[in-house]
């Protein structure tokens, strides 16, 4: 039975994707079609919040005016899948920037606009992330799938920071959806050859970091 390190479950895998590849073109197409992803610079507001655009560029447009463009952040962990975050970006005189400061401090975003794609600011009420497996992978998809039903879970039972879920039924899900990567990183670890480069994105060879926190 392979050991996995609570170590891996730490880290953040995804990021902006390097370049608009036909896998990225694709599910674009899929999410918003008709509309082209654009690369936008971060400029973070001093007053804005991590995970919350919405009130944040809703605040830069009550204080200067502009327009709330929204749209999904598209992510990449390369390889492995292709995500969607439903997400919103401030547009003033035609230009869009993205003000809304980012866990890993990404400077550059790939932003798909989708006008359809409104946000509920009474119930607070957000779209759950788009995934999609690069295919190279099995274990990809019944994780993907163990995610979407947490996050259809939470938002279903769920009004701005109030949740109505059991405990004990939220944990179960948070398990699977553990479980679930686990699987992915047993599943990766298998095709990494030790002189690759880590899936962690670290930049290392794979038998210099990620390695040994997955006994095969």
């Amino acid at each position: 039975m392979p050991a996995i390190s609570t170590e891996l479950f730490k880290k953040s895998y995804t990021t902006t994707p390097k370049a608009l590849n036909s896998a990225i073109i694709d599910f674009c197409r899929e999410v918003s079609p008709g509309v082209k992803p654009r690369y936008l610079p971060v400029r973070p507001d001093p007053i804005s919040q991590p995970s919350e655009c919405f009130n944040n560029v809703m605040a830069r447009v009550s204080k200067e005016g502009g327009n709330l463009v929204y749209g999904w952040l598209v992510w990449e962990w390369p390889n492995v899948f292709i995500e969607a975050e439903h997400h919103a970006v401030w547009e003033s005189n035609g230009v869009l920037v993205d003000i809304t400061p980012h866990v890993n401090g990404e400077n550059e975003i790939l932003f798909l606009p989708d006008p359809k794609s409104t946000y509920d600011f009474v119930g607070q009420k957000r779209r759950i992330n788009i995934k999609r497996s690069h295919g190279r992978f099995a274990s990809v998809s019944p994780w993907i799938a163990a995610t979407d039903v947490l996050q259809e879970t939470i938002e279903r039972r769920s009004t701005g920071n109030t949740f109505t879920i059991d405990r004990d039924e939220l944990a179960a899900l948070a398990r699977n959806v553990q479980n679930s990567l686990g699987a992915v990183f047993v599943d990766i670890a298998r095709h990494t050859r030790p002189n690759d480069r880590c899936f962690c994105l670290s930049g290392r060879k794979f038998k210099k970091c990620c390695s040994n926190l997955v006994q095969l």
